[in-house]
């Protein structure tokens, strides 16, 4: 006898997943429900929120939200998986590969003979007339022969449960990351969940996509290079490009990263350019060469066709494939499958209506609210209306042939787990497919999609949400299977990171480091003023507090940095404006963004948690001044912590390779430029004290401390020294030592044996830039520090170019301008780095084909 507090009301209307007629958990379901409703509601809401914690800390985002000073909607996931009992999967694989096989041979006929449309089995406009058809890819090479290698399909069940066939991902599989990653963060926060249940795994998911691309080159090679090609930063669903190019291991690229040069394909690469075979696109056909499609295109590379045409480059899915995901198509599967196969359809197509038909135009218009109209190409995610408007009427009126309508109460009800009680909702699956040789495997999960019901749009926190997707059974149909792989030769393919890639990195360093040195200044502040220095002290160096921030950016109505006092060091951390913390952090945290990819996630998790903690706290104008202190103090604490813990992570889990070397020459440099900048703040201090001033040089001693403690050197000096501070002292400290962690010697060689590293071969960038940072380093060694301090001490010290030091270029009593002329040539290291490195972006613009549709005989 089924446990009556597992039934639930009984409602009729669509197939309920989880629930039969009775109320009663179905018997797949029946033990996760039981499962999830022994927790307490609070328990539950305390599992919401980790997978919520949990979810961001991956970097699952979906869209960009234009609104948002933070950029980006996080992913969500229930607590419930959706299970598939073999019986139903079995169906699933056969119908999918069906369909896959039929569309495939669609596309073929239509770039082809076009034998469907001359025999009229289905019109000729939904086809020619598609704004996906591209007439420029009749002729052009496929990889293995084929237009369809990587796709998806969106699966539903009808009112009755049958399995059907909602939407064709055929063009460009989304979602593929997801499904995966839904997977990591339940098996994280419920790992419990999956004890006693045979869940097929998908972790060899991104292993098996990289191994079918590798065999999609007629490049007669071993090692193909293989390239992600992304929108960029600005695409939706980013964070899934990243996911699946850093799981397999190939680089993601922008239009910009890749060259065509004498009919190949190059990636620009800090070590030069390095020679592309497979392209692994999802940039839509339209935007991929400027030469031949879209001439306004920045997303693609001019003469990629070209080299498509030679045969010089691969790319899946193949140009024109997007065709297949017209949702004008789903109205004559059934008649397509019928056409190629001879097979009635396995999976059934929900009930479609193409708006260019005029009959079934005036059925759906009869009565919109009864049906979804859809666009025949529309976003990836997107909530369902509950009504139709008239600007969409007018809209329809005008391009009837652009749009499609289905069914309105289509798609089984579900359960989810939100806020500690369970919400009702209605879902699809999109099932993800491989070509492998002549036919398609299918993974053994699927990305499944909860939606609020028509009449409840704020069912869901962030307006939908997903699931987990189990396939239980050992049977290993349709599962993946990999390629045992061997190197032709003993040494590892080289790892290609672009030119993009490393100037991301290396501005995440600068400002990672220059986050971190503010809060550093911050924190000291706060202890010093508490801790060490009376009130006539705390007004005594708070000018001196001020000087050591580093040189404001030009920035229009910019404010003046202060750090004199908690409610200046609060806006100094809060205030969304060039110089605060929070701004430089941010920053940062765009610069990772945009190469997400080349970040550990154990790496990433520290800077998403760090995103978290000032995400949650907003600046805000008026606030008591202990409160100021007490957040400025809090934030800066977790900076200062969180900024080296994400350095020695990324060190422990992340290769050194040339991208992660730019963090740490940027780290360097940038500490380097902090240093020389904060003792040229305080060189008036060093100047002007006569031996019979025991009082100022007391002074002097207290201020040279608290700089050395704000520097986070004061131990390492008296370590070195054993001495109280002097003037000369901390210069050889700051300037000279070469174990100091500040020093600046330390720092400029630090980045010159980075820099050898990135460039095995002696190249003539990494030639101009060795020999700019040791011409450097010989005149800071050559500088004699007690003659400049005890010529700066003396009055009417006599300055001619007797006096002057070989190779300094001041005399030798004007410390600060000789301090102010080596902090320069620190700074121009940048462009030097630049230059040598980095600066490899260029863009190629040319002329665009006329392309014409319809037949070519």
């Amino acid at each position: 006898m089924p446990d009556q507090s597992l039934r639930t009301k009984v409602k009729s209307g669509p197939w309920d997943e989880v629930f039969d007629m009775e109320g009663v958990p179905r018997p797949i379901y029946s033990r996760l429900i039981e499962y999830l409703q022994s927790f307490r509601p609070p328990e539950l809401r305390i599992l919401d929120d980790r997978m919520e914690a949990t979810l961001r800390e991956m970097g699952v985002t979906l869209d960009v939200i234009r609104k948002d000073p933070w950029g980006q909607q996080a992913w969500a996931c229930d607590l419930l998986p959706q299970v598939f009992a073999l019986e139903d999967w079995h169906k699933i694989v056969r119908g999918v590969r069906q369909r896959l096989e039929a569309f495939e041979l669609l596309l073929r006929d239509v770039y082809g003979k076009k034998d469907i449309l001359r025999q009229g089995v289905i019109p000729i406009q939904p086809v020619l007339g598609s704004p996906q058809y591209q007439n420029a890819s009749i002729g052009l090479p496929r990889a293995q022969g084929a237009y369809l290698h990587l796709s998806g399909i969106c699966i539903i069940r009808d009112p009755k449960g049958v399995l059907t066939v909602r939407h064709h991902h055929f063009g460009h599989a989304a979602g593929i990351s997801y499904m995966m990653q839904n997977r990591r963060a339940l098996a994280r926060v419920t790992p419990d969940i999956f004890q006693e249940s045979a869940v097929q795994s998908l972790a060899q998911t991104p292993q098996a996509i990289m191994e079918k691309l590798r065999y999609t080159t007629e490049r007669a090679t071993d090692e193909p290079s293989v390239v992600l090609l992304s929108p960029g930063p600005g695409s939706p669903i980013y964070s899934e490009h990243s996911f699946l190019a850093r799981r397999m291991g190939v680089p993601l690229v922008q239009g910009d990263d890749l060259l065509v040069l004498d009919d190949r394909l190059y990636l620009k690469t800090v070590q030069g350019l390095r020679r592309i075979e497979v392209v692994y696109t999802r940039v839509a056909d339209d935007w991929l060469d400027p030469l031949v499609f879209r001439k306004e295109s920045r997303l693609g590379v001019p003469g990629l066709i070209h080299c498509l045409r030679q045969g010089t480059v691969s790319i899946v899915n193949s140009i024109g494939s997007q065709l297949a995901d017209d949702r004008s198509l789903l109205c004559f599967a059934s008649q397509i499958i019928r056409f190629y196969l001879c097979e009635e359809p396995i999976l059934p197509t929900v009930p479609t209506y193409w708006l260019g038909d005029i009959d079934q135009r005036e059925l759906v218009l009869g009565n919109p609210d009864a049906y979804e109209i859809k666009p025949i190409f529309g976003r990836f995610v997107g909530a369902t209306e509950a009504h139709v408007s008239e600007e969409e009427i007018k809209a329809i009126h005008k391009e009837p042939g652009r749009f499609i309508a289905q069914p309105a109460d289509t798609g089984a009800k579900t359960v989810c787990f939100k806020d500690g009680k369970r919400i009702e909702g209605v879902q699809d699956h999109i099932v993800f497919a491989l070509r492998a040789g002549g036919k398609f495997e299918v993974f053994p999960g699927a990305l499944t999609r909860v939606f609020p019901a028509r009449e409840s749009t704020n069912a869901f926190p962030f307006g939908w949400t997903s699931k987990d997707t189990w396939v239980i059974g050992e049977n290993t149909e349709g599962v993946l299977t990999g390629y045992v792989r061997s190197y032709s030769d003993a040494q590892h393919p080289a790892r290609q990171v672009t030119s993009r890639v490393a100037e991301a990195f290396y501005w995440m360093g600068r400002y990672l480091e220059r986050a971190y040195h503010q809060a550093y200044l911050i924190q000291v502040i706060e202890t010093l003023e508490t801790e060490e220095l009376n009130s006539a002290e705390r007004k005594l160096y708070r000018p001196l507090w001020n000087r050591l921030l580093p040189p404001l950016e030009k920035s229009a109505g910019t404010s003046k940095r202060s750090i004199a006092n908690r409610t200046d060091r609060y806006r100094l951390v809060l205030l969304p404006e060039p110089g605060s913390i929070i701004s430089t952090f941010m920053r940062a945290m765009r610069n990772a963004e945009s190469m997400q990819e080349c970040l550990s996630p154990e790496a990433w998790a520290t800077l998403s948690e760090l995103h978290s903690r000032f995400q949650r706290s907003k600046y805000r104008k008026d606030i008591p001044e202990i409160e100021c202190g007490r957040i400025a103090r809090r934030l800066s604490e977790t900076a200062t912590r969180l900024i080296p813990q994400f350095f020695a992570t990324a060190s422990r889990t992340m290769l050194a390779d040339d991208g992660w070397r730019f963090c740490e020459v940027a780290e360097m440099l940038e500490r380097a430029i902090i240093t020389a900048n904060s003792v040229l703040s305080i060189s008036k201090s060093f100047e002007g004290i006569q031996p019979g001033e025991p009082s100022r040089q007391h002074a002097m001693e207290i201020e040279l401390s608290a700089f050395l403690r704000l520097l986070g050197t004061r131990d390492a000096y008296r370590r070195v020294y054993q001495m109280r501070a002097e003037p000369i002292r901390v210069l050889e400290m700051l300037w000279q030592n070469s174990e100091a962690p500040r020093s600046i010697l330390r720092c400029l060689q630090r980045c010159a044996a980075l820099l050898r590293e990135s460039s095995p071969s002696e190249s003539a960038g990494l030639a101009r830039t060795l020999a700019a940072i040791e011409d450097l380093v010989h005149r800071i060694k050559r500088v004699d520090w007690p003659n400049f301090v005890r010529r700066s001490i003396e009055e009417d010290a006599p300055r001619s170019e007797a006096q002057e030091p070989p190779g300094n270029g001041h005399p030798s009593g004007a410390l600060a301008p000789l301090l102010t002329n080596l902090l320069s040539a620190i700074m121009d290291l940048h462009h030097v780095i630049s230059d040598g490195f980095l600066s490899h972006q260029a863009h190629i613009t040319g002329g665009v084909q006329t392309v014409l549709k319809g037949f070519n005989v």
